[in-house]
């Protein structure tokens, strides 16, 4: 029995905040409402999305380093931020994908390069499956196999959070909990964690949202998938000062990703394309000429 059903109705009682700036909209999808920031014109296209309890506002300097040279659209997956899940949407790799290629028809994209991380690095790849010609190339951080990402949740996540029903109703009362701890753990021992922290609980005590539970079960039924792009340059930037992925084998990917280049940000943790954006943009706009 699938339990996301709490969620969304526990998401109809939400509304999102009216002042959400110029450049970001509410864009109606086949799998409900999600939250995009377009910076929009004619450059090159870059698809970025936070990784929860991350929000858009977290990805600021990223994405004005990177809109000098692509359009940025940069949009918070269902269950994150304010992007509500709906009934239609079961956090699978099939339906995320789906999602994702939705979402650049409705916009309009014929054609970009990805920047995510994290479990939605596995969506990403499985658009580039259904639809190789449509992206140039794929830039993924923190990203292991499937296989290798089932061992890290089993020894990161509360157990109870996988359980259908009972995860979502306990992901609900501990959600800013979760986001209180999590970047205790993600980032370098020592880090200022004050300003992800603030963000992210401003978000959520604001109306957002972070449906772990959802994430965890869709992708925990999809964890035997076999994952293989070939056709698609991939590179992978990997935080070795991630305290959550110590035992995580980063060359894992290529289970997925045999060409897959990955670099080290050896003084990073989880989020490396935030921590370090100056070097994160440089390797972008050199790996895209």
């Amino acid at each position: 029995m699938a339990g996301n059903f709490i969620d969304t109705f526990r998401m109809g009682f939400k509304r999102v905040p009216a002042n959400q700036g110029a450049q970001v909209k509410l864009v109606e999808t086949d799998y409900g409402n999600l939250r995009v920031l377009d910076t929009q014109g004619y450059k090159p296209v870059i698809i970025n999305v936070p990784d929860g309890p991350n929000v858009i506002e977290h990805h600021e300097e990223l994405i004005k380093g990177l809109a000098t040279r692509f359009r940025v659209i940069c949009f918070e997956f269902p269950g994150f931020g304010f992007s509500y899940p709906s009934s239609q949407y079961d956090y699978s790799l099939h339906k995320s994908a789906d999602l994702l290629l939705n979402l650049m028809d409705i916009l309009k994209v014929d054609k970009a390069a990805l920047s995510l991380s994290c479990s939605n690095g596995f969506y990403a790849i499985k658009a580039i499956e259904k639809a190789p010609e449509r992206f140039n190339h794929l830039f993924l951080a923190q990203t292991p196999s499937m296989h290798a990402m089932r061992n890290w949740a089993a020894n990161t996540i509360p157990s109870v959070l996988t359980l259908p029903v009972i995860g979502q109703l306990a992901n609900s009362f501990l959600e800013k909990k979760f986001a209180r701890s999590w970047y205790k753990y993600a980032l370098p021992k020592g880090a200022d964690v004050s300003d992800y922290k603030e963000r992210a609980l401003h978000a959520l005590n604001n109306g957002g949202c972070f449906c772990l539970s959802g994430l965890v079960q869709g992708l925990r039924k999809d964890s035997d998938s076999e994952l293989n792009v070939t056709g698609v340059p991939a590179t992978m930037v990997w935080g070795s000062k991630d305290f959550t992925h110590t035992k995580t084998d980063s060359q894992s990917i290529r289970t997925h990703l045999p060409g897959c280049e990955i670099i080290s940000f050896d003084h990073c943790g989880h989020f490396p394309e935030l921590e370090d954006t100056k070097n994160y943009v440089s390797l972008l706009n050199e790996r895209l000429g």
